[in-house]
């Protein structure tokens, strides 16, 4: 009997196996290659019509006047819209993202699949193998990708409990050769100018969205974080001075890193969501791209936000919700003819209307 009762408590003393990660269950593999082989070019294009015009299942609506009454014009594969003050032209990618493409629809499927399917990001180099096509070409469209993804999070509102947090990326300073050469990297002095902080926010529960803003210093972000959070919020930040402004605008708990890194009756008050981002982030640069440019450092910083609050979906969601993101997007102003030099190298900001001039 006793052996008995020693196996029973052995048995309800063992831990739970840890939940796997979703990307290693069988739900998240919807869309093999199999499957991509299988759509043909006008299934592809059938795909797009109802991702730039869901509310009206594809059927298409006027870019510039919004009419729904068009013609359809065989010999030149467009449609006409019959609005006597407009009468203008347009196909499936005019006044979008993929305005004037050379690439097939099943090519930017088959694009938009390589790009979801990286846990940390995708590089050019390996898009370029998986399309067939110049590096050049692929670092375009991922650029394009992202900055869809950076326009779909920009209405984005935070709510419930949030944890609010700062890493700074770029500006690296290489050392001296010698010791008696070499200076504090970190004073102000000492930097190139170039080093930028990454602001994010984080929901703890529902659907647990992720929005992240780039600025030159944490304490030039409160002013976005309040409009971008619910005042009704619960927000948990760290013992830097320049989230003491949030208290005048929400209920803000804070912990110091320097003593512990959480405290409360169940440590709740923390920031560790956030700092595990910031965490995968640092992969995303350094294990991933390598290098990130500063001007495009908040593309890059949406694009990890995106996956973070997405990273439940499957991967035919996750291709179909990238695809869709740039197609509802006006012509990107700084990728447009990025390589022909057509581009005045734009450098998003977080408080533009993306649309302006486009509409």
């Amino acid at each position: 009997m006793s052996s008995a009762s020693e196996t029973g408590k052995a048995r309800r003393g063992r831990k739970k196996p840890a939940r796997p990660c979703f990307r290693q269950t069988k739900a998240w593999r919807d869309f093999s290659l199999k499957d991509l082989e299988k759509i043909t070019e006008e299934e592809a294009k059938d795909i797009f019509r109802k991702l730039r015009w869901p509310d009206t299942n594809g059927e298409p609506v006027c870019p510039w006047c919004g009419s729904h009454e068009h013609w359809w014009l065989e010999n030149q594969q467009r449609w006409k819209c019959r609005a006597p003050k407009c009468r203008k032209l347009f196909s499936l990618t005019s006044n979008t993202m993929f305005a004037n493409k050379k690439k097939s629809f099943k090519d930017l499927i088959v694009a938009g699949r390589a790009f979801a399917i990286g846990a940390k990001g995708k590089n050019g180099i390996d898009m370029s193998a998986e399309l067939g096509c110049e590096y050049k070409t692929a670092f375009a469209l991922q650029h394009k990708f992202r900055e869809g993804l950076l326009n779909s999070q920009m209405e984005t509102r935070l709510e419930g409990e949030v944890e609010v947090d700062g890493a700074w990326f770029g500006g690296y300073i290489k050392p001296e050769n010698k010791k008696i050469n070499r200076v504090d990297r970190r004073l102000k002095e000492n930097q190139n100018g170039k080093r930028r902080v990454v602001v994010g926010a984080r929901e703890r529960k529902g659907k647990r969205r992720t929005i992240v803003g780039v600025f030159d210093g944490e304490d030039q972000a409160t002013a976005w974080l309040s409009e971008r959070i619910d005042t009704m919020s619960q927000i948990y930040a760290d013992e830097a001075p320049a989230w003491l402004d949030l208290h005048a605008t929400h209920k803000t708990e804070r912990v110091n890193h320097s003593e512990e890194y959480a405290r409360g009756e169940r440590n709740e008050i923390n920031t560790n969501q956030m700092e595990s981002f910031f965490s995968r982030l640092r992969r995303f640069e350094i294990g991933t791209h390598h290098n990130i440019s500063g001007p495009y450092l908040l593309r890059y910083a949406a694009d990890a936000a995106w996956r973070e609050t997405n990273n439940e979906m499957t991967l035919k969601s996750q291709t179909m919700a990238i695809l869709q993101a740039a197609i509802q997007s006006p012509p990107s102003r700084s990728f447009s003819g990025y390589w022909q030099r057509g581009s005045a190298n734009h450098e998003d900001v977080l408080f533009e209307d993306v649309f302006a001039g486009f509409i």
